[in-house]
C-alpha cells in the first residue's frame, strides 16, 4: 500500500470517529487462470490456445453514518506479466492497471427517499439492460446521479448521466477518441417496482440512451428501451419474463423498431435444480425488401446488459454485429446439483439460432438463416467458507457452416471453440468499527 492509500485510509478512520459513523474496510482477491481456444473468438487450424492468468485486486472502505455513506473501492486488474515498467532483470509494475472502481456519496433527503452521486454499480432485474458484469474482472460501473424511493411494496428510481472522453481541457464537450462505437454519451432511466403479492412482483424500466453523432458535431441520437420485468417465486418454482420494445434513433441516426422477449423457469427438488429458458433478440431480416422496412433498424441492443452466463460463457455474442444484425434466440435448457450448501455442479446448454435472416457473407444473392450450433457450459464452485470460494468451468461451442460464416471463418479450416477457467475468489473484511 502506498503513501496516497495510507492517507486515504486515515482521512475516512478520522472522518468516521468524529462524526460518530460505523466504519468497514474489506478486500477483494481474485486470481483466474483461463485457457483459452474459443473465448470470444473463433479458432482455426492455424491458431493455437492461449494461456493467461489475470487478478482482480480491491481495497473497500465504507463510512455508515444513519443520514448519508460513503464507499470507496480502489482496484488493479492486471494479467500476470502484462507490466510495462520492466526490463531483463525484473519486472516491476503496470502503471495503467489501478484505478477507482466506485466512489459514492449517498444521503437520506426525505423520509423514504435518498440521493447517490457518483461512480457506482446498477444492477436491476436480471441485469439485462442494467448490469454490473461482474465477469469482467474491472466489472461494470457508471458515473451517474441517482435519486430512490422506497416504501412498502415500491420503489421508484430515478438515473442520470452525461459522459464526456475527458482528453480535453475541462469545459471541452466532446467524444474526441477513436473509436467512439458504442461509447453512450448519456444514459438515463426511470425505474418502477411493486411488490404485488409475496409472490409475485413486477417491474418497469425506462431507459433512454444517447450516442454522439461523429467526434466533431452536437448532435445525439437518443433511443428509447421500454418494457416489463415480472418474476414470480413459490416454494420451489421461481418464473420470470421480459418483454421490452427500442425506438427512437440508432448509433447512426436510423430510425429503430427492436423488441426483446425473454421467459425463463426454475425448480429446486432437494438437491436438484431443473429449469428452461427461452430469449428472443429481433434482427434485421436481408431478405424483407419492403422500403418502409428496410428504413429502419430492427436490432435489439442490450447496451450494457449482461452476456456472459446469458448467451453463453464463451460470449459469442456481445452486439448486434455478432449475427451480421440478425438477432439470436437462444433456447437453454440447465441443471444444477447441490452436494451440500456450500458445492454445486451445474450444465447448461445453449441452443442458438438467428432470429431473422442476414446476407450470406460468401455466396451472392443467398441467406443465412436457423441454427447456430450450441454451447455446453459446466461449472464447479466450492465455498470452504464466506470469504473463500474456489470455482472452475469448460465450455465447448458445437459449431456448424451459419456459425462459421457468420463469424468470417472458412468452414473448412474452423475448430471446436473449447475454453477452461479455475478462479479463487477471497473476500476478507480487515477491519469494522462500531458507531
Amino acid at each position: 500500500m502506498n503513501r496516497k492509500l495510507y492517507l486515504l485510509f486515515a482521512f475516512i478512520a478520522f472522518f468516521a470517529v468524529k462524526a460518530e459513523a460505523q466504519f468497514e474496510v474489506s478486500a477483494e482477491l481474485r486470481p483466474r487462470f483461463e485457457m483459452n481456444n474459443g473465448y470470444s473468438g473463433v479458432p482455426t487450424d492455424q491458431t493455437e490456445p492461449t494461456y493467461i492468468v489475470s487478478q482482480r485486486s480491491r481495497l473497500n472502505f465504507g463510512l455508515n453514518n444513519e443520514k448519508y455513506r460513503l464507499y470507496v473501492s480502489l482496484q488493479d486488474v492486471r494479467v500476470w506479466g502484462n507490466d510495462n515498467i520492466a526490463n531483463g532483470t525484473s519486472v516491476l509494475m503496470n502503471t495503467g492497471s489501478s484505478g477507482l472502481h466506485q466512489v459514492w456519496a449517498e444521503f437520506d433527503i426525505f423520509k423514504n427517499s435518498r440521493i447517490r452521486v457518483g461512480r457506482q454499480e446498477l444492477k436491476y432485474d436480471d441485469q439485462r439492460l442494467l448490469a454490473g458484469r461482474n465477469w469482467n474482472q474491472y466489472a461494470q460501473t457508471y458515473d451517474a446521479f441517482l435519486y430512490s424511493y422506497k416504501r412498502e411494496n415500491w420503489q421508484f428510481d430515478v438515473a442520470l448521466s452525461y459522459n464526456n472522453d475527458g482528453t480535453g481541457a475541462f469545459g471541452v464537450n466532446d467524444f474526441n477518441v477513436d473509436p467512439i462505437n458504442r461509447r453512450l454519451r448519456t444514459l438515463n432511466f426511470i425505474y418502477l417496482k411493486n411488490q404485488i403479492t409475496d409472490e409475485f412482483s413486477l417491474s418497469m424500466l425506462n431507459l433512454l440512451t444517447g450516442y454522439q453523432k461523429d467526434k466533431t458535431s452536437s448532435t445525439t441520437y437518443l433511443m428509447a428501451t421500454q418494457g416489463f420485468f415480472g418474476e414470480y417465486k413459490k416454494n420451489a418454482f421461481t418464473g420470470k419474463f421480459n418483454a421490452y420494445y427500442q425506438y427512437g434513433k440508432s448509433q447512426t441516426g436510423v430510425d429503430v423498431s427492436a423488441y426483446m422477449l425473454t421467459a425463463e423457469v426454475d425448480y429446486k427438488a432437494r438437491k436438484v435444480s431443473i429449469g428452461a429458458g427461452i430469449d428472443v433478440l429481433s434482427g434485421q431480416d436481408a431478405s424483407n425488401t419492403n422500403t418502409d422496412y428496410q428504413q429502419k433498424y430492427h436490432a435489439f441492443d442490450v447496451f450494457y446488459g449482461v452476456r456472459y452466463a446469458r448467451y453463453g460463457n464463451m460470449n459469442h455474442y456481445l452486439t448486434p454485429a455478432s449475427t451480421l444484425n440478425g438477432g439470436l434466440i437462444d433456447i437453454y435448457p440447465k441443471l444444477a446439483y447441490h452436494f451440500n450448501p456450500m458445492s454445486t455442479f451445474s450444465v447448461q446448454y445453449h441452443f442458438f439460432s438467428l432470429a431473422t435472416k442476414v446476407a450470406d457473407p460468401v455466396v451472392n444473392n443467398a441467406f443465412l438463416e436457423g441454427s447456430l450450433g450450441g454451447e455446453l457450459d459446466v461449472i464447479y464452485s466450492h465455498k470452504f467458507t464466506k470469504e473463500i470460494l474456489l470455482s472452475a468451468g469448460i465450455s465447448v461451442y458445437n459449431t456448424n457452416d451459419t456459425f462459421a460464416k457468420i463469424k468470417n471463418v472458412s468452414t473448412t479450416k474452423i475448430e471446436t471453440p473449447v475454453w477452461g477457467w479455475l478462479m479463487l475468489t477471497f473476500k476478507p473484511s480487515l477491519f469494522v468499527s462500531s458507531k
